[in-house]
């Protein structure tokens, strides 16, 4: 018989709320359904699992990897709560079974692993098979060959509320030609690169919304707190676009699965952030706070996709905003970026290359999270311009060994006088620094790289990692 450990039961759930479509063990037992077969559980941690039951009732929890079972009672809420201690990961299959009143029921091929979460708006939700007369490059044959049952991908379904919801659907798939078509390919890509390199089952919890605002991504009370000026509607069924409607992805499509134990998250969102690009850091300031607390107090990682060069309205249009992710980088704990100045598209806001965007962000996880310290995750980032002799001497830091243009012209340079005129700029690579001269600019106090909307980015890192667009003055009124 084995012995039974009991933990401390957690009476509240506003960290672990229930999805729909639970489990049933019986008539009054539910578990929230994220955990089903073929889930990824992270490895070497301590996994809660939760549900409701009517108060006082018993649940136990069994694993395959350990003798021993874990029992809680349901508490007067309604709610249960438990702690399971995952071993390290294994390609080895699985079993939990959840009982109750002498009934029981158990997931079967669960994998102990790396779990992500992959969040944002359309470029994170583009699938493998890409959108409409928007293909992924290269999609169909990482499609044909993408089999692997150690990759696996949860999607939660997309929907909108202004409540905390207790309710979500989705289900766990392995990669293979019959499902990866489905897959986030950002997220896909992430995973491949990850499940390749640790050798070790990667899980990815897809959660995202096409054209969502960043404030649609964030809890009630972490928003009125920090936004209190920025009303929340009592209603959303007039609104036009309810994607932008703060709130109501984060009560939808990550309430309910907050808690499930995951290493970090992945995000790529800011598109339609771009004309108040102001705000954008303390917004994901908040939001990374929320879901931190939401999580149970563990922070854990969230590493963004810089949003790519696009042919907005407004000639710089999102260079402010990919400045604004860049300012996030730099300044707030446990963030990175991965910069795409080499694989925007004019005129298609999607970048069909997702391979660039999935890859980059697993850089950083390898680097930051898994070990591999040298591995080069990150390209040169402007620090300032020393102005001389008619010339500007950009400062980098982050150099490693230097700059590169492979063999093509730096272009994308403007320098600016005391009258706030940019004129374009001839820019060299010497020693180390970049030099930048212009023959209509004799006294220069301004310098620009690559800050438009839509421009190719020339300039990148020895590694082979693009520079991000930046600027050295402070003049959002000069576009």
């Amino acid at each position: 018989m084995m012995k039974t450990m009991n933990t401390k039961l957690i009476s509240t759930l506003s960290a672990f709320a229930l999805c729909a479509g639970a489990l049933h063990v019986n008539a009054q037992v539910q578990i929230a359904p994220i955990f089903k077969d073929n889930m990824v559980l992270q490895q070497q941690t301590d996994a809660p699992i939760w549900g409701r039951a009517l108060p006082g009732h018993t649940i136990s929890v069994t694993v395959s990897w350990q003798e021993n079972a874990i029992e809680t009672k349901v508490s007067k809420d309604s709610t249960w709560r438990l702690v399971i201690p995952t071993p390290g990961a294994s390609y080895d299959p699985q079993q939990i079974t959840v009982s109750a009143d002498g009934r029981s029921r158990t997931f079967s091929n669960v994998l102990i692993g790396e779990v992500w979460l992959c969040s944002g708006q359309s470029n994170m939700e583009m699938p493998m098979k890409g959108y409409s007369s928007q293909p992924i490059l290269g999609g169909q044959d990482a499609i044909v060959h993408s089999k692997n049952d150690f990759l696996r991908c949860f999607t939660v379904g997309k929907a909108m509320t202004l409540q905390e919801q207790e309710s979500c659907t989705g289900r766990w798939e392995s990669a293979s030609p019959n499902t990866t078509a489905e897959f986030t390919a950002t997220g896909y890509y992430f995973a491949r690169l990850l499940q390749e390199v640790l050798d070790v089952p990667v899980g990815i919890i897809h959660s995202s919304a096409g054209g969502s605002a960043i404030e649609a991504w964030i809890p009630h009370e972490a928003f009125t707190r920090e936004f209190p000026k920025i009303a929340i509607p009592n209603d959303i069924s007039r609104e036009k676009k309810k994607v932008l409607v703060p709130t109501v992805l984060y009560n939808a499509m990550i309430h309910p699965i907050a808690g499930y134990a995951i290493r970090g998250a992945i995000w790529y969102q800011g598109e339609a952030n771009v004309g108040r690009y102001q705000e954008y850091p303390r917004m994901f300031a908040a939001m990374h706070d929320a879901w931190t607390k939401r999580w149970g107090g563990k922070r854990f990682p969230i590493y963004l996709c810089q949003i790519a060069p696009f042919r907005f309205s407004d000639q710089a249009g999102n260079a402010f905003l990919r400045e604004a992710q860049m300012k996030i980088a730099q300044t707030q704990p446990d963030t990175g970026i991965a910069i795409l100045m080499d694989t925007g598209e004019q005129n298609c806001i999607h970048p069909a290359n997702k391979q660039v965007a999935g890859e980059r962000l697993a850089y950083i996880a390898l680097a930051r999270n898994y070990g591999f310290p040298n591995l080069p995750y990150r390209a040169p980032e402007f620090r300032r311009a020393e102005y001389a002799d008619g010339k500007a001497t950009l400062i980098f830091d982050h150099t490693g060994s230097g700059f590169t243009s492979f063999g093509q012209p730096l272009t994308g340079f403007e320098l600016a006088g005391a009258d706030r005129v940019f004129h374009p700029a001839t820019a060299a690579i010497v020693n180390g620094k970049i030099v930048v001269e212009s023959s209509q600019v004799p006294d220069p106090v301004a310098v620009r790289y690559a800050f438009r909307g839509y421009i190719r980015g020339s300039l990148y890192g020895s590694n082979g990692l693009p520079v991000s667009s930046f600027r050295s003055d402070n003049w959002d009124d000069v576009r």
